[in-house]
């Protein structure tokens, strides 16, 4: 019986231990802000379009700047969504469709606490001409 509530003890340290280290950052989700947790994913499939689509970026200074963005959807999406950033160790080419699988790392900003999610290319699954 010993070993059973030591064993529950452990558990319920090992699972509050965990709980906080998920990182939370604020989004924008149907036009209300939310707190959202970031957390690690090690692998998820993407599609990448064969063209990029202009997007608004937030500049250093808060400014909001056109840009041309990566679009992606995940396999059981139908529309595509523009991606703010890239993907750490993917080269896009243009016309060219991609099939990638990605890991998702939540990174905290030197200087400002934001936690930010990061996405890294594990393979190229397909790359195919458009």
């Amino acid at each position: 019986m010993k070993k059973f509530a030591l064993a529950a003890l452990m558990t319920t340290f090992a699972l509050s231990g965990c709980s906080t280290m998920d990182n939370e950052r604020t989004m924008v989700v149907e036009g209300q802000p939310m707190n959202v947790k970031v957390v690690n994913i090690p692998s998820f499939e993407v599609e990448v379009a064969p063209r990029k689509a202009v997007c608004d970026l937030t500049a250093t200074d808060g400014s909001t700047v056109e840009s041309q963005c990566l679009q992606y959807r995940q396999t059981y999406q139908k529309n595509y969504t523009t991606l703010n950033g890239n993907i750490q160790g993917f080269t896009y080419e243009p016309n060219y469709r991609y099939m990638l699988d990605i890991r998702q790392e939540a990174v905290t900003e030197e200087g400002s606490n934001v936690v930010q999610p990061v996405w890294i290319l594990n393979e190229v699954i397909s790359k195919t001409a458009e």
